[in-house]
């Protein structure tokens, strides 16, 4: 495993886990809701927990991500939990050419869309995912809104800190360079590791999609999704373009 590999994981510790499930898990449900074996695919799935939350809900789950290092925690963690999924290392945009078998619901969350490299590769993500779906299945996403956060001018989210596997404590902070009139923008990540009694700092930079409402609307409409329905946050509230900073899409095959 990378230095940075090892610093991602770190990251993916710092996160409120149990808070965010009990936020998030309630809406996932409600989507395969009466479907006791229904086949749920989690994109970018990380560390699994999405994926492992699900499972022990009875339902037959498959994660991919193209991060080794995050499947291999993934799997890690279906051990502990006693959760049986299948994991692979795989990049989104052609999964439909090595999964096998359709899906009752697919989630795409964390923002993982915006990391694609391009609006192309974002179109054929989701006509891929289409393929995926039987004919009542649901795709779920959740991005940034950069409408929203163009217009605040919204740059700095709150330091994050943890440790690594070797007990070296880190700090991260990340910050956006968002750009009018273009479809990325920066995201800058720096982390500081406590080595003995110095501090050693690793700055990346990382291009997001500026996605927002018309352009998701766009592509998904092109793939082929007959409902499309956009909320602010796991709560149902609705979406509002200038205000909302999360934009949360359930699309109905």
């Amino acid at each position: 495993m990378t230095a940075f590999e090892d610093l991602a994981l770190v990251y993916d510790k710092a996160i409120d886990w149990e808070q965010r499930l009990r936020r998030e898990l309630p809406f996932l449900l409600k989507l395969v809701a009466g479907k006791e074996n229904a086949r749920i695919l989690d994109l970018a799935c990380g560390s699994g927990r999405h994926a492992v939350a699900l499972a022990k809900q009875g339902f037959k789950v498959v994660g991919l991500d193209t991060s080794a290092s995050m499947i291999k925690t993934a799997r890690q963690l279906a051990q502990t939990e006693k959760a049986s999924i299948d994991f692979f290392v795989d990049d989104m945009t052609t999964a439909e050419e090595s999964l096998v078998g359709k899906f009752d619901l697919i989630t795409c969350l964390g923002n993982s869309l915006a990391l694609l490299p391009d609006l192309e590769a974002l179109e054929k993500t989701i006509i891929g995912s289409y393929s995926l779906l039987r004919d009542s299945g649901v795709l779920v996403t959740q991005t940034l809104n950069f409408k929203e956060i163009r217009k605040s001018r919204f740059r700095f989210f709150p330091l994050k800190g943890g440790y690594t596997r070797n007990g070296s404590e880190v700090v991260f902070t990340r910050f956006f360079e968002s750009f009018e009139n273009k479809d990325k923008a920066i995201l800058v990540l720096a982390s500081f590791l406590k080595q003995a009694d110095k501090w050693v700092s690793h700055i990346s930079r990382q291009q997001v999609l500026q996605l927002e409402k018309p352009i998701l609307e766009n592509v998904f409409r092109k793939a082929g999704f007959s409902e499309i329905n956009f909320y602010s946050g796991y709560d149902h509230q609705s979406f509002l373009p200038e205000a909302s900073r999360s934009l949360v899409l359930v699309a109905n095959r």
